[in-house]
């Protein structure tokens, strides 16, 4: 039986999807996923620069 190398790994991932401005909080969730909502057009240098960001910032935290 071939075991799952994942099972009983803790690990925490987040989403990050940038929303258009004015969204109300209680709808930000659902209009994060609605397709019909548009697609922000990232280039792989961007998605980069924008992790590189993250990674800084997560650095910082105790």
């Amino acid at each position: 039986m071939r075991q799952n190398r994942q099972q009983g790994n803790s690990h925490l991932h987040w989403h990050v999807a940038p929303l258009p401005p004015d969204v109300p909080y209680r709808e930000q969730q659902f209009h994060a996923l609605m397709g019909e909502n548009g697609v922000l057009p990232w280039t792989l240098p961007q998605a980069i620069e924008l992790a590189d960001r993250l990674r800084a910032a997560l650095s910082t935290l105790d």
